[in-house]
Order: C-alpha cells, then structure tokens, then sequence
C-alpha cells in the first residue's frame, strides 16, 4: 500500500512545479512578450501598394534610395508612426534603401516645431520632409502656421537649417497628407498648403512630391478602413504602403511629364 505521506509530499512538489512554471509562463508574456511583438511589429515586411513595380523605380527617389545615401525622415505622427505602434509612413520603402535611415519626427508636430528641433535633426545626403497636416487641420494651435504663406516661411526656415547642417543635402518636401470627412474649410486649407509648398519649391530648387491625388483615388474607391485607422492615420497593414505608394508614383509622374 503506497504511503500516504509520501503521495503527499509528490502531489505538492508537483503542484509547485507547475507553479513555478506558471509564474514563469507568466513573467514571460507579461515582461518580454511585448517587446518580442514590438520587434515583430517593427521588423516585418510591409508591402508597397500594388508592389514595386518598373514604373516606381523609374523615379528619382527610388533611385536616390538605391543609391546608398543617407536619408532622415522628418515629420509629425505620420513619420513617427505614433498611432501605428511605431510603424511609419515609409517603412515599405526600407528594405530598398541602401543607405543609412535616421527619424526626426513627433505626434502633433507642425512645421515650427521642426524648426525649433534643428539641432536634433543629424547629418543626412537626403532629407524627406513630411509636415503640415497638423498645421492645415489645426490652425488655432499654438505653433501652427495660420497661413499657406506663413507655413511657406517655415518651410524657407527649415531648408536654411538643413543646408546649414548639410550643406550638400538633397531635399524633399512631402506635400500636407490626405485627409477624408473633415470638412470643405480644411480641404480647401490643404489644397492652398500644397500648392504654396510646390510653387516655392519650384522656385528654390527644393523637390515637392504631392501624393494628395493618388493617395485620394484609392481611397475614393475602396473602402476607407482598409486603409486608414482614422480621417488621416493610414495603418499598418495597408494604409502605409498606400502612401509609400503614392510617393512614389507622383515622383515617376514628376520625372515623365519633365521628358515629355
């Protein structure tokens, strides 16, 4: 007959086992899980609308991100991908940059806040300039630009320090990014904005990319949540790679109506 204590004594180092391993189990998910996620989240392949075809990588941006140039992205919430858990606007585009990629950018920035963080903002071959959505949208904010012509200001301040911190630098300008549902008043705001940007980058030898127009011919025919988590986040599954897209096809568009 088996002995009543020493079924005792195996049933309770058993149990404490199994809750050793459960706490264990326990401290795992609760301690690393989220940072293995976060990895996951951050290192995974997020695919360019439609893919990357021949046509996108006739343009001058693909072509500069082949190159092995630096690039440092600048922006607000859309660059910083604040509402994406760190997954940003350009992140399909990383796997065909060759160079080195840093990120200057915040939530809730506009473009003055940019300026007032010039010294955060590194050495880079090309700057990518993505800001003034903030600035369309909220134009009672303490730093946004009330204006297409003040906001135009900012920008002529900003490219001045980026030259001075590179003085050889490449810059892009990023168009304000769509926006659905806000209303007439701020759709005509974004229009004024982004014809302002691409007039004076015309004139100062500065590179505006308006992905307004394809960004909003997607979206006029899909439904809006495959793209956006809201009426100008783009998620992570979809609505990023939308925008890398467009960036893309306006740079082609750009480099075909130049030859043609």
């Amino acid at each position: 007959m088996e002995n009543p204590k020493r079924s005792i004594r195996t049933a309770t180092i058993v149990l404490a086992v199994c809750l050793l391993l459960t706490s264990a189990a326990a401290i795992f998910i609760f301690c690393f899980f989220p940072e293995i996620e976060e990895y996951i989240r951050l290192h995974r392949r997020y695919e360019v609308y439609g893919g990357v075809t021949a046509e996108l990588r006739d343009s001058e941006f693909f072509e500069d991100m082949e190159s092995g140039k630096s690039f440092c992205f600048l922006g607000d919430s859309i660059t910083h991908g604040s509402a994406t858990g760190g997954v940003t606007w350009y992140h399909p585009l990383l796997p065909y940059i060759k160079g080195n990629v840093s990120n200057v950018s915040h939530g809730g920035w506009e473009v003055l806040d940019l300026v007032l963080s010039a010294d955060t903002i590194p050495p880079s071959e090309v700057y990518v300039i993505a800001i003034g959505i903030n600035d369309v949208l909220f134009p009672e904010d303490e730093n946004s630009a009330p204006t297409a012509d003040e906001f135009i200001n900012r920008c002529n301040q900003l490219a001045g320090q980026l030259s001075e911190i590179s003085p050889n630098s490449k810059i892009y300008f990023i168009a304000p990014w769509s926006f659905v549902g806000t209303g007439k008043i701020y759709d005509k705001r974004g229009d004024q904005f982004r014809t302002s940007l691409s007039e004076w980058c015309d004139q100062n030898d500065y590179i505006c990319i308006n992905p307004d127009p394809i960004i909003m011919s997607v979206l006029e025919n899909n439904d809006i949540s495959k793209y956006m988590i809201n009426d100008f986040h783009p998620n992570a599954m979809k609505g990023v790679g939308l925008f890398s897209y467009a960036v893309l096809k306006e740079s082609h568009n750009q480099r075909n109506t130049s030859v043609s």
